[in-house]
């Protein structure tokens, strides 16, 4: 037992090392530092805004705010804001600094990929399992997004640690001996719980290890579980906290506002609206997931696994299928919000491991007559790690560089907080009511600014705007537009009282 102990303790070191390098060589750490930008800028902003009003407006889990008061109180339905809840804690703690959400995020991320390591090495060797983390973790989305304000990727690692912990509790291996400890129990129903709190397309891996465990009370799968019935129970376990918040955010949505975060089904009115949806993902996400090559030959791995089929893997193989059938299912069901959204797809990725985990196994089960095909696979699966590695730090360059398609970012976050710094003397707390404009999404400039109002943008009407300062006592308006300037005066009488770049603080005086 020492032996293990000491054995797992040099392995956890050795991937925290090699992790570190890789995170390095492939310029991850270089952004740590900033601030909400780039792709779904408007998307960070509005997760970082949940972590920057619990910092203000105190520490309440179950009202989670941003910064645009669309309804009286701010208040919003979200899903589990636990990153942002957290990263609240750290601004407390140790000052306000975005590198604390930035850091969370990663951590979570960082254990998962600890487990996808782990569970890599029930049925392969440590070069193959850093090459399979290399090859995953050069995908666009992930080396953006495993250091984000979007909790997608703290989803993910909390999902794969689940599934370690799964195969880990519940499937026996050849001499790797099973844990029934009531620490891995625990963290089993609170990782798997967790992940589909924070996002609900999680949810997929949730079901897998359900059916498999439904299945597996029938011979004819010869599905072979351990412990099957405490299996069951850690499950509902681990589905209560998502389902107890998802109940507390629609009564929140009813009572509130209704506008946030919260994944639904949507609705198209015809098939060619859908096709048109399909179309718009193809055109712009697979290759921001891998590189088209390298996702060609990892979907062709599924029509691989359904032809060589071993007894003695069935339970890996049946989860495998199970996994990508669910993960293919819901991409169809959720296309029309899938369409204009890369991280989506983030916690759906575990289907691929399934899969390479699978082919794994079953080639590590074969003759040793097959010694060069291994040696030929192995060959291939350097040069796609290779080839991924070099086009996913690429891409992270480029959604960080301005300019660039990929950067994408609706304002630059520098000027406003360098305006931040302008509008101190002036005392504006987050009491003040403001109006900002033009703004193309929601929290954006308020966030940046640490403030709270309203926000216009020039495709919202007239009437929008009417209603806005009908409905609230403004006291400053912000603008970066002197459109925007032009429409207030014919309102208020306007003082301005500070300038950076094109953004400008009026002061509203009484006509």
């Amino acid at each position: 037992m020492n032996r293990i102990l000491r054995n797992n303790s040099y392995e956890s070191l050795y991937f925290l090392i090699f992790w570190m390098l890789f995170s390095y060589a492939v310029g991850r750490f270089e952004h740590f530092n900033s601030p909400p930008m780039g792709v779904h800028q408007s998307a960070q902003c509005d997760r970082a805004s949940l972590a920057q009003n619990y910092f203000y407006n105190g520490f309440n889990l179950f009202y989670p705010e941003v910064n645009e008061t669309r309804c009286t109180d701010g208040i919003v339905s979200c899903e589990f804001p636990i990153i942002s809840y957290l990263s609240a804690i750290s601004y407390q703690l140790f000052g306000y600094h975005e590198i604390n959400f930035r850091i969370i995020t990663f951590l979570l991320y960082t254990l998962g990929m600890w487990a996808l390591f782990k569970w890599v090495r029930r049925y392969s060797n440590i070069i193959i399992a850093s090459t399979l983390i290399v090859l995953f973790n050069s995908s666009p989305i992930l080396l953006f997004y495993a250091n984000n304000f979007i909790p997608d990727a703290a989803s993910l690692g909390l999902a794969l640690m689940a599934i370690y912990l799964f195969f880990k509790l519940h499937i026996k291996h050849p001499y790797i001996p099973e844990s029934q400890s009531w620490f891995t129990k625990v963290a089993f129903i609170l990782s798997l719980g967790l992940s589909i709190a924070i996002k609900t397309t999680a949810l997929i891996h949730w079901v897998t290890i359900l059916l498999a465990a439904i299945l597996s009370y029938f011979p004819l799968f010869k599905i072979q579980l351990s412990f099957k019935k405490q299996l069951i129970k850690s499950l509902f376990l681990a589905i209560s906290l998502p389902f107890a918040w998802y109940l507390w955010s629609r009564h929140l949505a009813n009572h509130h506002n209704a506008e946030y975060f919260l994944m639904q089904i949507p609705k198209w009115n015809d098939w060619q609206t859908y096709a048109d949806a399909w179309q718009i993902y193809l055109n712009n996400w697979p290759q921001q997931t891998f590189e088209i090559p390298i996702l060609m030959t990892l979907l062709l791995g599924f029509i691989v696994q359904l032809f060589i089929f071993k007894k003695e893997l069935s339970n890996l193989w049946l989860l495998s299928l199970i996994n990508f059938i669910g993960a293919a299912a819901f991409l169809c069901l959720m296309m029309m919000q899938f369409r204009y959204h890369d991280y989506y797809i983030i916690t759906l990725l575990p289907t691929f491991l399934f899969n390479w985990i699978y082919l794994l196994a079953f080639f590590k089960t074969t003759q040793s007559k097959y010694i060069y095909l291994k040696l030929a696979l192995f060959i291939l699966l350097l040069i796609g790690a290779n080839f991924q590695f070099n086009s996913g730090k690429k891409n992270l360059l480029e959604r960080y560089s301005a300019g660039n398609y990929w950067e994408q970012s609706h304002q630059n976050a520098n000027e406003h907080i360098a305006f931040k710094d302008k509008i101190k003397p002036f005392n504006l707390d987050r009491n003040t009511c403001v109006l900002v404009g033009y703004d193309i999404s929601p929290n954006n400039i308020l966030y940046y600014l640490h403030l709270r109002g309203y926000r216009f943008y020039h495709d919202q009407s007239e009437e929008k705007l009417k209603s806005i300062i009908g409905d609230h006592q403004l006291e400053y308006i912000i603008s970066n537009d002197e459109r925007f300037e032009k429409q207030v005066k014919d309102y208020f009488n306007l003082k301005l009282l500070t300038a950076h770049q094109n953004i400008k603080l009026f002061k509203i005086e009484t006509q």
